[in-house]
């Protein structure tokens, strides 16, 4: 099945404002791409009809656009983790000029290279939307922008990932359980990875769906509906994150839908919350067969 989304949200991030500062409009300035293509160059314009888009402004300005980790700008966001190479988000320009009362569109494709490692992942991408000084511009401040792209890996089982010092990784990232019947039991295993230099002990629980995180961060896959009947999914309510270097922790996931239920289709979402480590988290997404 494929997932592959982008859900936008409304704010944007301001790096500096002034009385007398000009004020750069840009959009998107978050986004969040579910099951982004790996081994496969993604296009934005091609498959979303999307765009970075600057403008308008007043005044005539060249605004630079540069990729990053989003640690580099100070930013993070909970179960993500840095986008480890900028070169594969590709501008079609790296800086921009934007005349007074116009808007400037900038394409991007996404190009993660072919290899098993980087599957499962959850990465968080800075862009630094920077003004280049205009020589005689009256305005004491220009100011600029910073765009925050949240970035999910095609999911895939049987896979070792990749993992930076901080990073906690679930194979595969997204349970699919298909064409589920009420009243059977199904169980699917996943396995946690991490870049730890040791062992953890994690809490396993549902996000909250009315938690400022579950509202702005970690957004519901569209169309599926999260669960409002938790206890139909199964599983430990604590786990051990293995060390780096070891293998994959097995942690199992059952699925129970009592018998006579009409839901169709449904989404749950685990966060996976340790001792010692950032969180991390899974999705579960289901779909049913009801005669």
């Amino acid at each position: 099945m494929k997932f592959s989304k982008i859900t936008l949200a409304i704010c944007i991030i301001i790096i500096a404002t002034a009385a007398l500062g000009a004020r750069i409009r840009v959009k998107p300035p978050t986004i969040l791409l579910q099951e982004a293509p790996v081994g496969e160059i993604y296009d934005f314009e091609n498959q979303r009809g999307q765009f970075i888009t600057l403008g308008p402004i007043e005044g005539d300005r060249i605004y630079t656009l540069t990729p990053e980790p989003a640690s580099k700008g100070e930013s993070k966001a909970t179960g993500y983790f840095d986008f480890p190479e900028p070169a594969w988000f590709q501008l079609e320009r790296d800086s921009v000029a934007v005349l007074s009362g116009t808007e400037e569109n900038v394409r991007m494709w996404l190009d993660i290279p072919k290899d098993d490692g980087y599957y499962n992942h959850h990465w968080l991408l800075g862009i630094a939307v920077n003004p280049i000084s205009v020589q005689g511009s009256r305005e004491q401040i220009q100011v600029g922008a910073y765009l925050l792209y949240r970035i999910e890996t095609e999911a895939k089982a049987g896979v070792v990932p990749y993992c930076a010092e901080s990073e906690v990784v679930v194979a595969p990232s997204m349970v699919v359980f298909e064409n589920v019947r009420p009243g059977e039991e199904v169980t699917q295993v996943v396995e946690l990875f991490s870049g730890l230099p040791r062992a953890d002990l994690a809490t396993v629980s549902p996000l909250d769906p009315t938690s400022p995180v579950a509202q702005l961060t970690i957004l519901g896959t569209p169309g599926f509906p999260r669960l409002t009947n938790p206890e139909w999914i199964e599983y430990e309510n604590e786990t051990v994150i293995p060390k780096a270097g070891e293998p994959g922790a097995p942690f199992p996931i059952t699925l129970k839908i009592p018998q006579g239920e009409q839901i169709r289709r449904f989404e749950e979402i685990l966060m996976i919350e340790g001792e010692n480590s950032r969180p991390a988290f899974v999705r579960i997404v289901v779909t049913t067969e009801i005669n």
